[in-house]
């Protein structure tokens, strides 16, 4: 896996030196091409551990399933450094929420965005988790929630939307979703929205597109745009 992920440093290195400032509304292209040569790799790496064909082509089609959800995660982080820095902002991955015991600031910061279920409490769907210290605490300004692709899996990020919004002390904070939405399920509203773009739009404070050709509405916008909309939650 090593040799994947230095693959793909190199490869993003050559696809941002040729993109320049476009690199980040262009990434769906990236990780197209990409997944081409993940899956080959990943073939030739199942067909010498002897298995069947078929087999070694399903593995890797979903191998790059996983892959590509955590590589998404490092993008959006790497994307969203320099801005963070310079206004004093703060991002933690939400895997490093699930075992926090003895962090007291991410102690802290989970406890902020937790879920009640009576005597349950359970994280939202939360990739990425952006807040900002106000007298030693920490507000949570925004939760990222970041998918490749929706299939049925549309209502989950809408759903926990409307979870946070039923408790006084997380209703403030804003849902946003970022993609690359491959397979067009969101990003088009002619002839007619699909039913993942009506829920999500209705219910989401924002979806961010990786990519240019889309039909943009007061919610649906190019990721360039989480910058502004960021700096209004600081203010």
């Amino acid at each position: 896996m090593e040799n994947i992920d230095s693959l793909f440093k190199d490869k993003l290195k050559e696809f941002i030196l040729e993109n320049g400032e476009n690199s980040i509304t262009k990434i769906s292209d990236f990780l197209n091409n990409f997944r081409e040569i993940y899956e080959k790799i990943k073939y030739q790496e199942f067909l010498a551990r002897n298995y069947p064909i078929s087999v070694a082509q399903n593995k890797a089609r979903n191998s790059w399933v996983a892959y590509v959800g955590r590589k998404l995660e490092d993008l959006i982080l790497v994307f969203l450094n320099d801005f963070c820095a310079k206004n004093n902002i703060f991002m933690v991955k939400g895997t490093a929420l699930k075992n926090c015991n003895n962090n007291e600031l991410l102690s802290k910061i989970r406890r902020k965005i937790e879920v009640s279920f009576n005597e349950y409490s359970l994280l939202p769907d939360a990739d990425i988790v952006i807040y900002k210290i106000y007298d030693n605490e920490p507000k949570i300004l925004a939760i990222l929630s970041i998918k490749n692709s929706f299939r049925e899996r549309y209502t989950e990020t809408p759903y926990w939307k409307l979870k946070l919004l039923g408790d006084k002390v997380t209703e403030h904070i804003n849902v946003f979703m970022i993609t690359p939405d491959n397979d067009d399920e969101i990003s088009f509203k002619r002839p007619r929205p699909r039913q993942a773009r009506i829920v999500l739009e209705y219910e989401l404070d924002s979806i961010y597109l990786l990519k240019n050709k889309f039909d943009r509405s007061k919610k649906v916008k190019s990721i360039v745009e989480i910058f502004q909309d960021l700096k209004c939650l600081i203010h």
